[in-house]
């Protein structure tokens, strides 16, 4: 992992919405996807790991699971989302560690990584395919730009316009950004004395 924060140490970050078994399964693929994408840099896994922590509950990829009638009532019809067909509104409801919504998303980003995401919606909650949408979103938004600018809020408003999670999104950036500019030290080594201390 290039990200120098240990996975135990972000599950503790996140606390009850970053269950340590989801992160250490879950945040190696998110990393690879970034670096397979050429936009790791450690503010982009800061933002990716504060994304996941807003959209997602417990660091795994979710599925929107509002009842049906309310899930057609938002996304039905929807031609901005590219829902032109009956059952597309449902079909195509939110999926992935970003959920990912509408026809013209599935096709995309399907396209992107290579999968028939439109054919097989399911496919988003499989961890590495949700990590490797991650990576796309991200790539497509200029998400690593703005987190290496640490604009935190346009880091959030490039995933969620209307920037909900903030706080939360926030507390996570400062502790994950604190933690990696004063990572642990390794079991067994010796704290590095500063010669002008004292």
């Amino acid at each position: 992992m290039n990200f120098p924060v240990p996975c135990s140490m972000i599950s503790a970050i996140l606390g009850d919405r970053g269950p340590l078994e989801k992160v250490a399964a879950n945040w190696p693929l998110v990393e690879a996807a970034l670096d397979a994408r050429a936009i790791y840099s450690p503010l982009c896994a800061v933002a990716a790991i504060a994304t996941i922590a807003v959209e997602t509950r417990w660091f795994c990829p979710i599925e929107e699971r509002n009842h049906p009638s309310y899930l057609r009532g938002l996304y039905e019809n929807r031609k901005d989302l590219g829902n032109d067909q009956p059952g597309d509104g449902l079909r195509f409801r939110g999926r992935g560690f970003i959920p990912i919504i509408g026809r013209k998303n599935y096709e995309h980003f399907g396209r992107q990584i290579g999968m028939d995401l439109a054919g097989n919606p399911d496919l988003a909650l499989d961890p590495a395919i949700a990590a490797a949408i991650l990576a796309v979103f991200f790539k497509d938004r200029g998400v690593q730009r703005s987190a290496d600018q640490q604009n935190w809020e346009m880091v959030r408003r490039r995933v969620n316009a209307a920037a909900n999670g903030w706080t939360r999104f926030f507390d996570v950036v400062l502790k994950l950004v604190a933690a990696s500019n004063n990572p642990p030290t390794p079991a067994g080594a010796a704290p590095i004395e500063d010669e002008h201390a004292g």
